[in-house]
C-alpha cells in the first residue's frame, strides 16, 4: 500500500512539474512580436466578452453589481422595488446598452493596438487579470471621459434622467442632490468599472481554458 501511495505521488509530481514546464516554455521561447499578438487576442476576445453582456439586462449582472459604486447600487435597488422604478431601470439599461459598446469598443481597440511590445511578456506572465488591470490604468479614465457625454445624452434622449428622478420621489433629493455625484456620473463610473470586472472574469477564463489557437500554445493547454 505504501509503495502504491508513493508512486502515485512521484507520477502526480512528475505531471504537474511537467504541466508547469510546457507553461513556461511557452511564454519563455515567446518573441515580443508573438506575446504581443497573445495579449491582444487575450484582451480582444475578453473585451468582445464583456460587451456583450450590455446588450440585456446589465444592471442584474452579478459582476456588474458587485462592481458599481455604492450610490448607484443604492438607487438600481431602489428603483427596483416598484412598477415605475422598473421601468426606469429599463431606460437606464438601455442606455448603457446604447452606449458603452458604441463608444468602448473602439476606444479599447485603439488601446489594445497601442500596447508596446517589449510590455507584452509581462502582461501575460501578470496574473489572472494582469492585461485587463494594465488596460484599466491605461485607458480607464480616457474610456470616462468619453462615456459621460454619451450616456447623458442617452438618458436624456430617452426620459431615463427625469423617470429615475420621478420614480425616486422623495428620496431623489438625497441620493443624487445636494452637491452628490449626478446619475450620469454614477453610471458611467458603474460602466467603466462594470466593463472591466468583466473583462477581467473573461481573461481569467481564456488563461485557464484558451479558446484562441495562440493562446492555446502560449498557456499550455
Amino acid at each position: 500500500m505504501k509503495k502504491f501511495v508513493s508512486l502515485f505521488f512521484t507520477l502526480s509530481l512528475v505531471l504537474l512539474t511537467t504541466q508547469s514546464c510546457n507553461v513556461g516554455q511557452g511564454l519563455a521561447g515567446l518573441s515580443p512580436a508573438k506575446a504581443l499578438s497573445g495579449v491582444q487576442a487575450l484582451l480582444g476576445g475578453a473585451s468582445n466578452n464583456a460587451l456583450k453582456g450590455f446588450a440585456g439586462n446589465v444592471l442584474a449582472n452579478a459582476v456588474m453589481q458587485k462592481a458599481m459604486p455604492k450610490g448607484l447600487s443604492n438607487i438600481t435597488n431602489l428603483l427596483g422595488k416598484s412598477s415605475e422604478g422598473t421601468k426606469a431601470l429599463g431606460l437606464l439599461n438601455s442606455a448603457l446598452g446604447s452606449a458603452v459598446p458604441d463608444v468602448a469598443s473602439s476606444l479599447l481597440g485603439n488601446a489594445t493596438q497601442g500596447i508596446a511590445a517589449a510590455d507584452a511578456l509581462n502582461l501575460l506572465k501578470g496574473g489572472d487579470t494582469g492585461a485587463t488591470d494594465f488596460l484599466k490604468k491605461a485607458a480607464g479614465s480616457k474610456l470616462s471621459a468619453a462615456l459621460l457625454p454619451a450616456i447623458t445624452k442617452q438618458l436624456t434622449n430617452n426620459g431615463g434622467l427625469n423617470a429615475i428622478t420621478s420614480a425616486l420621489g422623495s428620496q431623489a433629493g438625497s441620493l443624487l442632490g445636494n452637491g452628490k455625484t449626478s446619475l450620469a456620473d454614477l453610471a458611467t463610473n458603474g460602466a467603466v468599472d462594470g466593463l472591466f470586472a468583466m473583462m477581467g472574469n473573461a481573461e481569467k477564463a481564456e488563461r485557464a481554458n484558451p479558446t484562441d489557437p495562440l493562446l492555446k500554445e502560449i498557456f499550455g493547454k
